[in-house]
């Protein structure tokens, strides 16, 4: 066997033996993504900011299934409760050795905050002219912060374990603007830690340490469960592959880029969006 290839065991349990935070693992593609880590015999945490239930629905999946899952509260745009995030899953389940930054960015400290999910998603993606500079700094802000106080409070970790995987799911919207205008604040937001992926893949790899990004097309979840069916269907139409996206499509290219499947992939920007950036 060639030395650092994936055993027969890493291949059907490519996960197994790690210990995952999932933040904004309580719905959607976080959710969809805890499940399929467990599946692959990870140890999940799932982070939440709010709904309790929809976390407890996940760990229930995950034990049903025979995995092992832990619920974690915490506003990851905050430093003081990430760290006392990471302590406690450490305590339950040992050393974090693979992050998935899935959480929805908006500042902690913004008035933006008590906008409701939906309401929060209309404002990131009004265009130019109707767009508010509160609006674009809070998401741009918050899609740091939640990004960089998981990840700093983790990687001291992983560089004692000399092992690690990093998955940030951004969106190409980053990468192609959205027809007919709009999406620019979110477009911003992405890009902006697209280039805290590179850096960190290219300072981190020394240590095992590997960082990637997957560029999430349009995906059908409840937060845009209010788009007309029409529309749907006229995006769907749109994409090569003749069909709208579903959380489980970007559960499966993260799971892969944070696998012993893919140990020498990092830095790399995995699309997920049925060949949009084609046309």
């Amino acid at each position: 066997m060639i030395a650092g290839m994936p055993t027969s065991a890493d291949i059907h349990h490519p996960l197994k033996g790690r210990v995952a935070l999932v933040t904004g693992g309580s719905r959607g593609i976080g959710a969809a993504t805890a499940l399929l880590l467990g599946e692959y015999g990870a140890s999940v945490a799932v982070n939440y900011r709010q709904n309790e239930t929809a976390a407890q629905r996940v760990i229930s999946a995950i034990e049903q299934a025979g995995g092992k899952a832990i619920a974690v509260q915490a506003d990851v745009a905050n430093e003081e409760q990430v760290t006392t995030m990471v302590a406690s899953i450490e305590k339950a389940l040992g050393p974090i050795d693979t992050l998935i930054l899935n959480a929805p960015a908006f500042s902690s400290s913004s008035a933006s905050t008590r906008l409701s999910a939906s309401e929060q998603l209309q404002a990131v993606l009004a265009p130019f002219t109707g767009s508010k500079w509160e609006v674009l700094e809070s998401f741009v802000q918050g899609q740091l912060r939640s990004a960089f106080y998981p990840s700093h409070a983790v990687v001291p970790g992983m560089i004692k374990q000399q092992r690690g995987s990093i998955v940030f799911v951004s969106a190409t919207t980053a990468r192609r603007p959205v027809p007919g205008g709009g999406g620019m604040t979110i477009a911003i937001g992405k890009a902006s830690v697209e280039s805290m992926v590179k850096s960190m893949a290219q300072e981190l790899g020394p240590y095992g340490i590997r960082v990637n990004a997957v560029g999430a097309g349009h995906i059908v979840t409840d937060l845009n469960a209010g788009t007309p069916q029409e529309v749907r269907e006229q995006m769907a139409q749109a994409t090569p592959m003749r069909r709208n996206g579903k959380p489980e499509d970007v559960a499966a290219a993260i799971a892969y880029l944070a696998s012993n499947q893919a140990t020498f992939v990092t830095g790399a920007y995995l699309t997920v969006d049925g060949g949009n950036l084609l046309i």
